[in-house]
């Protein structure tokens, strides 16, 4: 008697489900890397924590004058709240589909609008110098310059991190695009609150 072929259910067939939402979840790895970004946003976080204390205690002073601040700065905050949603949607979509080719769109999307934060602060740099706002004028404007000139060297090193991510899941591991672009988006959040902060400081003094 001959036996019917064996039949392998679905769901132990290694391939992708039709269902988008199940398509890919991969596993979250607890990497040395986890560990070491957040060890990373503590250290940031201390620093301007540090630097906010003698912020406060410097403007209690008489040579402290407050300087207004240009409407610029609205610019360079959507701009960085845009490249996190940006980011924040690639890293979904390369949970569900680990390639960069189809990340590629987002991804090019979240670095210029990150690169337009930075060139944004530029602006208004070059803003604030126009209208003879300098550095050794006044305490005042040597904060906002140091303040806003250490976030942006921070944002710039998540650039070249991010930089490295595409890099590396082009070589041939594409399995890592996931977990790395979880670590990007986490740092790119807390580089927004960073900035939210800031502001809050220079509005409310």
């Amino acid at each position: 008697m001959k036996s019917e072929p064996r039949t392998v259910p679905d769901r132990a067939i290694p391939t992708l489900s039709p269902d988008g939402d199940r398509a890919f979840t991969p596993p979250i790895q607890r990497a040395p890397a986890s560990a070491g970004v957040w060890l990373l946003m503590a250290v940031i976080t201390v620093m301007f924590f540090l630097f906010t204390v003698a912020y406060r205690i410097r403007m209690n002073l008489n040579d402290w004058q407050p300087m207004s601040e240009p409407w610029q700065l609205g610019v360079s905050t959507l701009l960085l709240v845009l490249s996190c949603v940006t980011l924040h949607l690639c890293c979904r979509k390369a949970a569900l589909l680990p390639s960069l080719q189809a990340c590629r769109s987002l991804l090019q999307l979240a670095v210029s609008l990150t690169l337009g934060f930075v060139l944004a602060q530029l602006w208004v740099w070059q803003q604030l110098l126009a209208l003879n706002i300098r550095v050794g004028q006044n305490p005042a404007n040597s904060f906002f310059y140091l303040l806003t000139g250490l976030h942006g060297v921070h944002v710039l090193g998540g650039l070249v991190a991010l930089g490295w991510v595409i890099y590396h899941a082009g070589t041939r591991h594409g399995d890592a695009l996931y977990p790395s672009l979880r670590l990007c988006a986490r740092y790119w959040h807390f580089l927004l609150l960073i900035w939210l902060f800031l502001l809050g400081l220079f509005r409310l003094t």
